[in-house]
This record gives structure tokens, sequence and C-alpha cells, in this order.
């Protein structure tokens, strides 16, 4: 009699099916993809991975729950945790080039533009459950340091998208690029300039000197 799978086994034997599942999104695109063929790569029988997800669309939304919702959390442990605003923003800015090079959010967003018109609701539900969240994070952090003098900005919800814009270049150029790309950008170095940008942008040594002013002339 075969043995039952113990949690910490089918937790392994889920992960392994979701990592084929992505390698097989990325590399045939999601509409191609066929759950044989993940099952396959997962090496598991079909009948086991319906065990487990009972669709494209159900192993796409556990894909993102596993990969992406976990560092999401992590900025929101940021911005709870870090009183500067600037400086909230520039330490998940400083965690972009290790996802970019370890994380699998680069060939998520591939499959999204390669079948965006073919499963507009799966690229809408990414798009609420992670891009939305990640702004509304970093807005409310804009909003946050605006309050209390740190910045000076007059739309923190289109600054947010700006904060961003960099992860989401280099992230198509990984999987767009990568390949022809003699020369690589350094992005550890783009995230350090894009700072720089921002803290000038921002305004955000202002305040400061706004009130080193004032206490000139009190004197």
């Amino acid at each position: 009699m075969k043995r039952a799978l113990s949690e910490e086994a089918k937790d392994e034997r889920r992960l392994v099916i979701l990592e084929a599942a992505l390698d097989e999104f990325f590399e045939r695109g999601f509409a191609a993809a066929r759950t044989d063929d993940i099952a396959s790569r997962a090496g598991v029988s079909k009948g086991t991975l319906y065990l487990y997800f009972d669709s494209k669309d159900a192993i796409f939304k556990a894909i993102v729950d596993a990969f992406a919702i976990q560092n999401l959390e992590r900025f929101e442990e940021l911005a709870e945790q870090n009183e500067s605003g600037f400086e909230t923003i520039a330490a998940i800015l400083r965690q972009a080039p290790r996802h970019l090079r370890e994380s699998y959010f680069p060939r998520i967003m591939k499959i999204l533009i390669a079948d965006s018109k073919t499963f507009p609701d799966t690229v809408n539900a990414y798009r609420e459950q992670v891009i939305d969240r990640l702004l509304r994070i970093l807005s409310s952090v804009l909003i946050r340091a605006n309050k209390k003098g740190e910045i000076s900005v007059s739309d923190p919800d289109l600054v947010a998208r700006l904060v961003i814009a960099p992860i989401a270049l280099s992230s198509l150029w990984n999987v767009l690029f990568a390949d022809g790309d003699d020369t690589p950008p350094d992005i550890e170095k783009l995230i350090e300039a894009h700072i720089e940008f921002l803290r000038s942008g921002l305004n955000f040594t202002g305040e400061l000197q706004k009130n080193n002013d004032a206490g000139e002339l009190t004197k």
C-alpha cells in the first residue's frame, strides 16, 4: 500500500509543478502550453497535476501567489519599518537587481506580454494583484513623506509609476534583448542613478534647506 504524501512533500511537489508550468508558459506561451506537457516536465501524471490545479488559469494564479506576492509583502514590511519615505523607496529599489536576476518576475512579464490579448482576465488579475499593489505601497510612502515635509510631490500616484519605470524596463530588456546584448547595463548602477534622479526630482533636500534658511533669518 502506497503511503500518503506528507504535507511537506505535497508542498514540494506543488512547487515543482509551478516551476515546470512557468518554464512551459515562458517557452511556449500561455495559450500554446498544454497541461500534459506541464505534467511531463514536472515528472507527474496529468491526473496528479489536476489534484493540485484544475486549469492553466489556476496554475498561473498560483505562480503569482508563490513567486510575486511574497516580494510585495517584503516591500510592505519595509514601508512600515522605515521612518524615512525616501529611504524606504531607495531600499525597495535596491532590491530590484536581485529580483531581476534571481526571481521569476521577468519571465512572468514576458508571458503576460505574449498573451495579453488572448487571456485579458489573467493579465488584469496580475495587474490588480501585483502591479497595482506595488503602486499603492509606493504611493502611500510618497503621501506620508509629503505630509512630513520630507519630499515635495504634487501627484504621488503618477510619481509611483516613475519610481518603478526602470524596473519594468530592465525586466523587459532581460527577456527580450538580453541574448543579443553584448554590453548589458549594470543594473546596480542604473538603480543608483535612478535613486539620485529621484533625490533631486522629489526635492528631498529642499525642505532641509528651507528649515536652515528660516533658522538663519531668526538669528
